[in-house]
């Protein structure tokens, strides 16, 4: 989702996602751009029509995403060394030391904001690729050079002077047919700048389904290790425990609508990307026996017109989703408040809603509860477009699925729709996430 300024930045332009390995860096913070990717509806005139097709698949991917069993960090993965952050640190304040860079895309936007990526290299010489920035998921994987069906920049393996292999099987397959296969290697991984050598990844040598369809040619996880499964300590983590960042955070910024500015800030936040002041909320692993999979913290659930809450739950903040997904009872209690809305099980599938179209520009705050505090959806992300063309329902943007768990320890996953309008910081020093509002 982006045009970001170039700005003077040509010099460092070398430095952006080729660089060479090295042994030691100076702690930094970095800014990736990052673009969204296909709709959630189309277009027909001036209507604005849900892609039930899209909904489902990523519905399908969103169960089994968060139904599957991670193996986990091998036993000898050093401990983590979440080193104290400088709060808040401004990438504003760190580029007037000329350490960081940014660069210019162009936004492929086409009616919904479904997914943002961006650029990394790896291997020695460098090569480029994009993939998506999931906080929902640990795993780095990569489309080699030999992949049946695979989309985008691939991987020369043989062409990299530092990776090296494995006989381990790596295989995700998601439910609605999504699949890719390879085995677990290791190589460099550079995100404009910031290089982690030795980084395990999936290199994948055959996809179907929705990962061949791009544009992101693979996909880069922002989650904890005990997710991963290939095994290997994500990238973002490594990074931290070596002492590659100024801070050991990451923040997002999502655009909409083909505005320019999407950005992931890593080791940094963006003051130029937020008004107010950044509200944290500690991490929670009851959701999840005690082990840390997720980005996930504890909310009293979604309001409509900041009246009773829908149910308590276990929020996870996922970069990687694009809609948002709560427990069964709990959506159908926020739809029984919402206006005219019915369950449109028929029509779409399980646990979506619509409402009356003519209603969409006067509906009261839906709001997500963390602590005291109220954070609403926008609600033009909320409106998925009408049920079909001529229709007079619309589709609602919050899915009831279950996922683990019972009463306050289900899971919901709260995707890109909720995340574009909060400024969302990743404090790994601290097991938190902070929220603000974001500029748009």
């Amino acid at each position: 989702m982006l045009v970001l300024t170039l700005a003077a930045q040509m010099a460092v332009l070398a430095t952006l996602g080729f660089a060479s390995p090295v042994e030691k860096r100076t702690p930094g913070a970095i800014v990736v751009p990052i673009r969204s990717k296909a709709p959630m509806h189309t277009r027909s005139g001036d209507e604005k029509i849900f892609n039930k097709a899209a909904a489902l698949a990523e519905k399908a991917t969103v169960v089994k995403k968060y139904n599957r069993s991670a193996k986990g960090p091998a036993a000898s993965t050093a401990p983590a060394k979440r080193s104290a952050p400088v709060e808040n640190f401004d990438i504003n304040t760190l580029r007037k030391r000329a350490t960081s860079g940014k660069e210019v895309l162009t936004d492929d936007y086409d009616g919904i904001d479904e997914l943002y990526y961006g650029p990394i290299s790896i291997g020695t010489p460098a090569q480029g690729t994009t993939v998506d920035f999931d906080t929902g998921s640990s795993d780095l994987w990569v489309p080699t050079s030999a992949c049946s069906g695979c989309f985008g920049n691939t991987y020369k393996t043989a062409s990299s002077s530092t990776y090296k292999g494995s006989s381990t099987p790596f295989s995700i397959t998601y439910e609605d047919g999504s699949e890719a296969d390879g085995t677990v290697a290791t190589d460099t991984v550079t995100i404009v700048g910031i290089t982690v050598p030795n980084q395990g990844f999936g290199a994948v040598t055959s996809e179907s389904g929705g990962f061949g369809s791009g544009p992101n040619a693979g996909l880069l996880g922002l989650g904890f290790p005990a997710n991963a499964e290939t095994g290997k300590t994500p990238w973002f983590i490594n990074a931290a425990n070596e002492g590659l960042l100024t801070s050991n955070i990451f923040s997002f910024y999502m655009a909409r609508n083909g505005a320019s500015g999407s950005e992931l800030c890593i080791g940094c936040t963006d003051s130029a990307k937020f008004s107010g002041s950044i509200t944290y909320y500690p991490l929670s692993t009851a959701a999840t026996s005690g082990t840390q999979y997720y980005w996930n913290i504890v909310s009293a659930g979604f309001t409509y017109n900041s009246g009773t809450s829908s149910g308590a739950f276990s929020a996870v903040i996922d970069s990687g989703t694009t809609l948002i997904y709560i427990p069964t009872t709990y959506a159908k209690a926020l739809y029984a408040m919402i206006p005219g809305a019915k369950s449109a099980a028929s029509t779409v599938g399980a646990g979506f809603y619509s409402f009356p179209c003519s209603s969409a520009s006067t509906l009261a705050p839906i709001q997500l509860k963390l602590g005291s505090a109220y954070y609403a959806v926008n609600m033009a992300d909320f409106n998925l477009g009408q049920v079909s063309s001529g229709s007079s329902s619309c589709v609602g943007g919050i899915i009831g699925e279950d996922i683990g768990g019972s009463g306050a320890n289900q899971l919901a996953i709260i995707g890109d729709e909720w995340i574009k309008s909060w400024y969302s910081v990743f404090d790994y020093a601290n097991l938190r996430v902070g929220f603000a509002t974001a500029l748009h």
